[in-house]
């Protein structure tokens, strides 16, 4: 070999070095600002998050200090009539938002913000209709529950309202104004209701106000910050919103009922068959599980956005893998979290609540732990096939978690009524989670084997993300 082929060849080498050598350097730069841009979100999301749930959660721990148990019992029945409508408004306009907003919302991100809010108005307004067309039933058979339910009807509009500014957040990627509200949000839950106790006004209907005046206050909140959705209502992109929200989110709804029915429908019934302040008791065993189960729901709100912007040009593939990476990520963290809570159970709950009936009951946590964990075993696959649009295995997960927990509590609960009712809820939650890890480990590998999800569907999802600029008004 001469001198000047072997210079040629050096010189070559020195290239491709210098070549790979700035193409890692790239990844790294590429990688690091990544990271920062989710930390970030991922901060704001655990600080709007922690906000809103310690807020929540020490509501709770006051309403049982505070309010006799039967009292509390009410509340809770009242609480889960809440949480009824809002599983509604989630499954329905939130959930499908953000897979829509990444497949028409480049040229049409204004439009979709107002027919959003005007969606979200006409859902508040019907659903405050419906609960005061129930108020004749209640009169007839639990009168202690009418003026409840009509101070519920009065906040609802509210809690719709922050509902979706909040979820918006996230879609704009404005967690910081969402951090910001549920800071507003919980000064003004916490000492409205400090005041009532202290002025001696302290009840269950005027805590359901206090609800009103938070979530209002954190809407304002939002308001003053930038995020409102100016603009006139026009017709038919409202229509054509509310119906993208059906096609995606029917199958959602369905699912979401069975998850309520599964989870917080239980009080109710434990309510008819062990009476108020057992349902009582069961609320205050799962309040210690909502810090962890808020904190997995703030990874949710900030991931799940991005997820879906991601699918758009990467596909069924990294669906899947985030799917099993997320999974693990959930499940780890709650049981960590459960482990801490069941060790030092009792401990935990007579210097919480100060009340002997609920510590006794610290046996309940098995169930209800359990189910926590089966909850987020799941949360990473519904995540991924969310990002999708593919809902209709969601709905089958929860409709043979309903079926079975109709067994389950049938069987077990005439023996123990309110313990055999909470395995019963194990048992669907194990169910339910069983379905929708499988639909999300085998069938996304392979986009057109999605168990239990329709031909249809399979090929609206596979076609969405060529479409990312269609018109509201196609």
């Amino acid at each position: 070999m001469s001198l000047h082929s072997a210079a040629k060849s050096i010189d070559a080498v020195s290239h491709a070095g210098a070549k790979d050598s700035k193409r890692t350097t790239g990844l790294l730069t590429s990688a690091w600002l990544m990271m920062q841009r989710w930390k970030g979100r991922i901060f704001f999301a655990v600080l709007d998050q922690g906000f809103a749930s310690s807020a929540n959660f020490l509501l709770t721990i006051l309403c049982i200090v505070w309010l006799p148990l039967d009292a509390f019992g009410r509340y809770v029945i009242v609480w889960s009539l809440s949480l009824l409508v809002e599983t509604g408004q989630v499954s329905l306009i939130l959930d499908p938002m953000p897979a829509i907003v990444a497949r028409y919302g480049q040229r049409n991100r204004k439009r979709l913000d107002v027919a959003g809010l005007w969606v979200v108005l006409l859902y508040g307004l019907l659903t405050s209709l419906l609960l005061l067309a129930s108020v004749p039933g209640f009169m007839r058979w639990a009168p202690e529950f009418v003026l409840p339910i009509l101070c519920l009807a009065a906040a609802n509009l509210f809690q719709r309202l922050y509902m979706y500014f909040r979820r918006l957040c996230y879609i704009r990627d404005r967690q910081d104004i969402a951090a910001t509200a549920s800071f507003v949000y919980s000064v003004a839950l916490l000492g409205g209701a400090c005041v009532l106790f202290l002025l001696g006004l302290l009840s269950v209907h005027t805590v359901i106000l206090v609800w009103g005046l938070a979530n209002g206050a954190a809407v304002a909140a939002m308001v003053v910050m930038g995020l409102a959705c100016p603009g006139r209502p026009v017709v038919t992109h409202i229509a054509w919103l509310a119906r993208q929200l059906w096609l995606s989110g029917r199958w959602l709804v369905g699912a979401a009922m069975g998850y309520w029915a599964t989870t917080w429908g239980i009080l109710p019934l434990i309510a008819a068959t062990a009476g108020l302040e057992t349902a009582g008791v069961v609320r205050a065993l799962q309040n210690l599980f909502t810090p962890i189960v808020q904190f997995n729901a703030a990874l949710n709100l900030a991931i799940l956005p991005r997820v879906a912007d991601k699918v758009v040009t990467a596909g069924h593939r990294y669906a899947r893998s985030f799917a099993v990476y997320s999974t693990a990520l959930f499940v780890a963290l709650v049981l960590v979290y459960a482990g801490l809570v069941m060790s030092e159970s009792k401990a935990i709950l007579s210097l919480l609540y100060r009340k002997p009936e609920i510590a006794a009951g610290a046996y309940l946590l098995w169930p209800l732990g359990l189910a926590m964990i089966l909850e987020a075993a799941r949360q990473g696959s519904s995540m991924a096939l969310l990002s999708l649009n593919v809902t209709r295995p969601l709905f089958v997960s929860r409709l043979v978690a309903i079926s079975v927990f109709v067994i389950a509590a049938i069987a077990l609960g005439r023996m123990w009524p309110a313990e055999g009712i909470l395995w019963a809820y194990a048992m669907s939650h194990a169910a339910g989670t069983a379905l929708i890890m499988y639909a999300a480990f085998y069938g996304l590998g392979s986009p057109s084997h999605i168990p239990f999800a329709t031909a249809r569907s399979r090929k609206t999802e596979a076609a969405a993300p060529l479409q990312p600029s269609n018109s509201l008004t196609r």
